[in-house]
């Protein structure tokens, strides 16, 4: 549906990445400077295509974790091909039980994805899922979700 980033930026850097956007990207980098002063995420949008790129600022050891972890990998965007980060299977599926916790444990969406993840990638590391889930008060989800994957 969209595009998500955690990202090193805070707010001094919300004009610099404004003007490195460039043209094709909708971006306010006062509400950027306001959410990154504020803890939260902002998104942007790249005009030509409509997509919505969401980007959460790494506060939290976990986000940190995730950018130490990620793996470099080929994208295409808008036509061209470059090197991006990607995150870890683990860590996408523990930031999406951190998401469906938040969100009041309703959103189909994102359990539908935890069991995806789960589905599609049997060598998870599970000692650094459970580890993390401990941390991240998601222990309980991670134990569901791997129960109802058994089921299936």
């Amino acid at each position: 549906m969209d595009i998500d980033f955690v990202a090193r930026i805070g707010p001094r850097q919300a004009q610099a990445l404004t003007a490195a956007l460039g043209r094709d990207w909708y971006a306010d980098s006062d509400q950027i400077r306001d959410s990154l002063t504020a803890g939260r995420s902002f998104n942007i949008i790249h005009i030509p295509t409509s997509q919505k790129v969401d980007i959460f600022p790494a506060t939290d050891a976990f986000q940190h974790s995730q950018l130490q972890r990620a793996t470099r990998e080929t994208l295409e965007f808008s036509g061209e091909a470059g090197e991006y980060p990607v995150a870890s299977a683990e860590d996408i599926l523990l930031a999406k039980l951190q998401w469906y916790r938040m969100g009041g444990e309703v959103s189909e969406r994102q359990w539908s994805d935890v069991a995806g993840i789960l589905a599609i990638n049997p060598s998870l590391d599970f000692a650094y899922l459970r580890s993390w889930a401990a941390r991240l008060r998601v222990d309980d989800l991670l134990d569901k979700a791997v129960a109802d994957s058994k089921r299936r």
